[in-house]
C-alpha cells in the first residue's frame, strides 16, 4: 500500500463536485418486489451492505428483492446466491441458483429449507448487525436460527416481475455543483471542462491503460476500538468510527520514474461487481486523504497509525466520478501509506476491485507533458 509524499497538485482538468445530504440507497424498487424481515432471536428488517451481504440490523438501508423462475434477485438485479461459505449474498455477474421459493407461511425458502442462520457480522466498528447464512452452515457457534418473512409485495403475483420490466438505477445521476479545492474530479457522466492554462504534466484519472498500482495492504482501524488489530482486508471501511489505511509499493522502474498520481475511483453502486458503495448524510462532508510518515502493517491499530506526512484535505465525493487526490515524485519513497477518514458523517464502505468497473484507491504514472 502506499504513502504519498509532498504534493504539488497538477490538474489537467478543472471540474467541481458535491455530495448529497440525503441517504443514497443501494437499491431502487423493482416491479413485483418485496422486502424481508427476520423472525428469531435476531430479528428486524433485512438490509444489504455495500458488498451485497444480506444482514439483519446495522445502519444499512432495507433491501428489496424479487423472484423470477426460481432465481432470487435484489433491487439492483444482482443474483442472490449462497456462497461457498454458506453466506447469503447478492452479487453482480454471478449465475445465481434457481431454487428460491416461498413457503405456505410466506417465508423465503432455499431448496426445501426455510430456516436460516444469523451470525454476528465481523468488521471494524461493531454495529450489532448479523450476516445471514443458509441452514447448511456447519460452524454455528454464536449464531441464531431464524426465518425470513417475505412481505410488502408491490404486485399481486409475488416474486414474478412483468416481462417488460426494466432495470432501474441504484443511485440518481447527480451533477457536480461546487468546487473541490484539494482534488480534481472528472465525472464519468458529464463532459469535462479544460482549464485555460496548459498544465505541465498529464495524469490519467482512471486505470483503463492497465498501468497502475493497487493497494498491497488495506487496514481498517476504529477509534471505538483503538487498540484492536483488524488486520489486512479486501474492503475499506470509512465512516465517523472507521479510518482505513492503504499501502502502495511504488516500482523503481519505468514508467514510475517521474510523477505519479493518487486517484480515487468512485463508480455508481449498480455498476460494481461486488454491488458498490453506500454513502450517508454527506452534506458539507466528504473524505479526508493524507499520507503517513510511517509505513503501516497488518498489525496497525488506530492508536499506532502515527503522524501525518502530508495532508491533502477534504474531497467531496459523488458516485460516478474519478478523483485525482494528489501528485508526487514516484521515487520519493518505495512504500507509501495513505489514510482515508470521514468528514461530515460521510460513510463509504467498499470492496477494492480492479475489474470492468474498478473501485477504490490507485497510483498511476503521469506523462511529463500535457498537450
Amino acid at each position: 500500500m502506499l504513502f504519498i509524499i509532498p504534493l504539488f497538485v497538477a490538474f489537467c482538468l478543472n471540474i467541481s463536485a458535491s455530495i448529497s445530504a440525503a441517504v443514497l440507497p443501494r437499491q431502487s424498487q423493482t416491479p413485483c418486489s418485496f422486502v424481508m424481515s427476520a423472525v428469531g432471536v435476531a430479528n428486524g428488517s433485512v438490509v444489504q451492505d455495500t458488498d451485497g451481504e444480506n444482514r439483519i440490523g446495522g445502519t444499512y438501508p432495507q433491501a428489496s428483492y424479487y423472484i423470477s423462475t426460481g432465481a432470487l434477485f435484489d433491487g439492483l438485479e444482482h443474483h442472490c446466491v449462497i456462497m461457498p461459505s454458506f453466506q447469503f449474498q447478492c452479487i453482480l455477474g454471478s449465475s445465481g441458483s434457481a431454487n428460491f421459493s416461498f413457503a405456505d407461511d410466506g417465508n423465503l425458502m432455499q431448496g426445501d429449507e426455510e430456516d436460516w442462520w444469523a451470525c454476528p457480522a465481523p468488521g471494524p466498528g461493531d454495529d450489532g448487525s448479523y450476516n445471514i447464512f443458509s441452514y447448511g452452515l456447519v460452524n454455528t457457534t454464536g449464531c441464531e436460527a431464524l426465518t425470513l418473512k417475505a412481505e410488502g409485495f408491490n404486485c399481486t403475483d409475488p416474486g414474478v416481475p412483468p416481462v417488460s420490466s426494466t432495470r432501474s438505477s441504484s443511485l440518481p445521476t447527480l451533477a457536480p455543483t461546487h468546487a473541490v479545492s484539494s482534488a480534481s474530479a472528472i465525472s464519468s457522466s458529464t463532459s469535462s471542462a479544460i482549464a485555460s492554462a496548459a498544465p505541465t504534466i498529464a495524469c490519467p484519472n482512471n486505470i483503463s491503460s492497465g498501468i497502475y498500482q493497487f493497494p498491497h495492504l488495506i487496514v481498517p482501524t476504529s477509534p471505538d476500538e483503538p487498540d484492536h488489530e483488524f488486520g489486512d482486508s479486501y474492503s475499506a471501511y470509512i465512516s465517523p468510527i472507521n479510518t482505513t489505511i492503504f499501502n502502495f509499493d511504488i516500482p523503481p522502474t519505468a514508467p514510475y520514474n517521474d510523477t505519479c498520481a493518487l486517484i480515487f475511483l468512485f463508480p455508481f453502486g449498480g455498476t460494481t461487481y461486488f454491488s458498490g458503495i453506500e454513502e450517508e448524510e454527506g452534506e458539507k462532508g466528504g473524505l479526508d486523504f493524507a499520507s503517513l510518515a510511517q509505513v503501516a502493517t497488518a498489525e496497525t491499530t488506530y492508536n499506532t497509525i502515527g503522524a501525518v506526512w502530508e495532508e491533502y484535505g477534504l474531497v467531496e465525493v459523488l458516485p460516478g466520478n474519478n478523483y485525482t487526490i494528489a501528485t508526487f515524485p514516484c521515487g520519493s519513497r518505495p512504500t507509501i501509506s495513505y489514510q482515508v477518514s470521514s468528514k461530515g458523517n460521510v460513510e463509504v464502505d467498499f470492496f477494492q476491485q480492479s475489474g470492468s468497473n474498478p473501485m477504490g484507491l490507485y497510483v498511476v504514472p503521469c506523462n511529463s507533458t500535457c498537450d
